[in-house]
């Protein structure tokens, strides 16, 4: 257990998470009839006098994204064993450069928007855990094939970075119609770090000798955590165990408020005609100072691991733990009142609706999110219900992470004084799980008030777009009446 604590912290600190900084809710982009599409348009109003998201049960938001496999391209089924086994061949062979493999969790327990004056505030508390992670081919290739596809050269391990986060999420938002045909919101964050690890980069490769078989490696990389762990250091101060700490105060660890930072989202909504509406969105503009329990490890030389020949057994678990007690003696850490500073990840959405008829349009979604100088992107078609009372939907088409069959639904349902949402960019996905790179779901409910009826039917534009001095989102037509 001793030997394997290093590693266990490392993957905890991921897997608590497992689950972005990368919302992706495609789908949800252009249901503008939810409120709960405020939280990726700040600009995003409601027909409502207000609305409270009931407690604990405001919004649940999952996302998982492969941009280099399936489970089913890792997984084969032998008959002949009845057994299971990795076929990662395959995975290799259709790996480029880098991949990434990120999932996210955001929970909302607390969530309210209501209408001052013409301002549409709203408010929320979200706790957000994030495992983001790149990977590159070579190394890939390194951890299945061992040493023998490398002799004689480098592996390189250029871009291997893992990070992971836990923070709490203090948003207030406004929105309102600044024109006629225009209308802009923001959200400003303050947020609250609990655990994280981060690698900013990591440099270097592993080069085998074509004489010996000895591993050369050369690694220059810098690993920050913020979290309760115990760090053990050989004579030499090179890093011996890493442990979590014995009883640790979990409410403590809840409630910690000196990790600190600061985001910002920004969003717009406008009436281009009296059919086409263009929408876009810029969020998770920020930072998060990290100050508690801080360690920080670096390794910036070399080490030659010898015992390896061209029949090494890279599958033999002695082998591997040698090799992982070698390689945990190259870091040397640096003294612990050093803080750290990660960013958040930005994301940006734009989008286009047509209105065809009084209750529905069909658009379009560009998606992006930058993370370490690489942009990913999405792109949606949808068709979209609005103007209904009780009832709102959308059909979504969505292709990203090199998958162009994922069919996503969202729905909007008033019962009462309840209101219940819930939204995916692959519905079908959830089907045959082993088969998706991208999957996500939203949903949650809400309390609302009965919304008035329209002021004026003769104010309403044919086209679904509100008349002023009405002031909510382009796509319902003057339900709610200025008090």
């Amino acid at each position: 257990m001793k030997q394997l604590s290093y590693y266990i912290v490392i993957l905890g600190l991921l897997a608590f998470g497992h689950v972005a900084k990368a919302q992706q809710n495609l789908t949800l982009f252009l249901m503008h009839d939810v409120p709960q599409a405020n939280f990726v348009n700040p600009a995003v109003t409601y027909q409502c006098d207000w609305i409270v998201g009931v407690p604990a049960l405001a919004s649940l938001h999952s996302n998982y994204n492969n941009s280099a496999f399936t489970v089913n391209d890792a997984l084969r089924y032998d008959a002949a064993t009845d057994s299971s086994y990795v076929n990662f061949d395959k995975v290799v062979n259709q790996l480029d450069n880098t991949e990434i493999v990120a999932s996210t969790v955001h929970y909302t327990p607390l969530y309210a928007g209501f209408w001052l004056k013409n301002n549409w505030i709203t408010f929320s508390v979200t706790e957000k855990v994030t495992a983001f992670n790149t990977m590159p081919r070579e190394a890939a290739e390194l951890l299945w094939y061992g040493n023998t596809h490398f002799v004689g050269r480098k592996a390189s391990l250029d871009g291997l970075r893992l990070s992971g986060y836990h923070y709490r999420d203090y948003a207030l938002g406004i929105a309102r119609k600044v024109s006629e045909r225009l209308q802009l919101g923001m959200h400003a964050r303050l947020l609250f770090g609990k655990g994280s690890m981060y690698t900013p980069q990591t440099l270097g490769g592993l080069t085998t000798n074509a004489t010996n078989f000895n591993l050369l490696i050369d690694l220059d990389t810098r690993v920050h955590t913020s979290f309760p762990i115990e760090v053990e250091l050989d004579d030499e101060g090179y890093v011996n165990n890493i442990d979590l700490q014995d009883d640790i105060d979990w409410q403590q660890y809840m409630m910690n408020a000196k990790n600190l930072g600061v985001g910002f989202d920004f969003g717009f909504i406008y009436e281009l005609d009296e059919r086409t509406t263009l929408s876009g969105s810029l969020l998770n503009l920020g930072v998060i100072g990290w100050k508690t329990d801080v360690n920080t490890f670096v390794s910036d030389g070399t080490f030659e691991f010898t015992g390896t020949d061209s029949s090494t057994d890279f599958n033999n678990g002695d082998y591997w733990q040698e090799l992982g007690d070698s390689l945990r003696h190259q870091f040397l850490p640096v003294p612990d009142n050093n803080t750290f500073t990660t960013h958040l990840t930005p994301e940006m959405y734009l989008g286009a609706t047509r209105t065809f008829t009084d209750h529905l349009n069909a658009g379009a979604v560009f998606y992006s999110r930058i993370y370490r100088n690489r942009i990913m992107p999405a792109f949606t078609l949808s068709a979209n219900t609005y103007n209904y009372k009780r009832l709102n939907g959308s059909l979504s088409y969505t292709a990203i992470n090199g998958d162009y069959m994922n069919i996503g639904a969202g729905l909007g349902l008033k019962l009462g004084v309840f209101h219940l949402h819930a939204v995916s960019d692959n519905l079908l996905g959830f089907l045959k799980l082993e088969n998706q790179r991208n999957l996500n779901l939203r949903f949650g409910l809400s309390i609302v008030p009965r919304c008035d009826e329209p002021r004026n039917e003769a104010q309403k534009s044919k086209k679904g777009i509100s008349a002023l001095p009405c002031y909510q989102d382009p796509y319902t037509k003057g339900r709610r009446k200025r008090r």
